[in-house]
């Protein structure tokens, strides 16, 4: 399967790309400049160019059978906010218009948004802390979220408290807040391997499932 990678150029980004290069997949990589994109070598395209461009968003969709955004506010991309959501509704309009149906992001408990959910000390305290001291990213995080749960994709989006540099630990809780005993914190190639692996899996279509060691 061809997969767009937006926010490729990050430290999550490179490691979704290695893990969907390992697992047989082709990649579109879009990063901002070429300055910033490792030599993945065979198997990855690299297009440059921001994410708010529509000739770009189109270039790359068009082009891709799933589609992974792993763009984020505070993430290491310095994306500004409002451009990340209006590149997250440039992606989805794309694969709205090419029939491009899977969609696989990132998003934080910070922003309740899965039913299944039932609320926790911790994400009441992490949803409370975000709203009074971070407002602007939980504006983006909500921004984001919202157009792609109101759209017509297949999508699925991969939460977890904080990530963490480190070796692969192997995920210990997949599932739902005041359900599974998700915990504070995954490495970042643990929730980049689990996101690669979801644009094949069906299980949690239209859910986000909360992940961590």
């Amino acid at each position: 399967m061809k997969v767009a990678v937006f926010g490729a150029a990050g430290i999550m980004g490179w490691e979704v790309v290695d893990d969907l290069l390992f697992r047989g997949h082709e990649v579109i990589a879009c990063v901002p400049d070429l300055d910033r994109c490792p030599p993945w070598g065979n198997g990855v395209e690299v297009v440059a160019g921001a994410v708010t461009d529509t000739a770009i968003v189109e270039a790359v969709v068009s082009r891709a059978q799933a589609v992974v955004n792993v763009l984020g506010p505070g993430r290491e991309q310095e994306v500004p906010g409002p451009s990340l959501v209006l590149g997250t509704q440039l992606i989805v309009a794309a694969m709205a218009a090419h029939g491009v149906h899977r969609y696989v992001g990132h998003g934080s408990p910070a922003v309740r948004m899965c039913p299944l959910d039932q609320p926790t000390a911790r994400t009441r305290w992490r949803r409370r802390v975000t709203n009074c001291l971070h407002p602007r990213a939980y504006w983006v995080h909500s921004a984001m979220l919202e157009t792609v749960t109101n759209s017509q994709l297949d999508w699925t989006i991969v939460r977890f408290i904080r990530a963490r540099g480190g070796d692969a630990r192997g995920l210990r809780y997949v599932g739902f807040f005041g359900h599974d005993d998700i915990g504070h914190s995954a490495t970042e190639v643990d929730i980049a391997r689990f996101t690669a692996a979801q644009v094949l899996e069906t299980a949690y279509i239209e859910e986000a499932p909360a992940v961590s060691n």
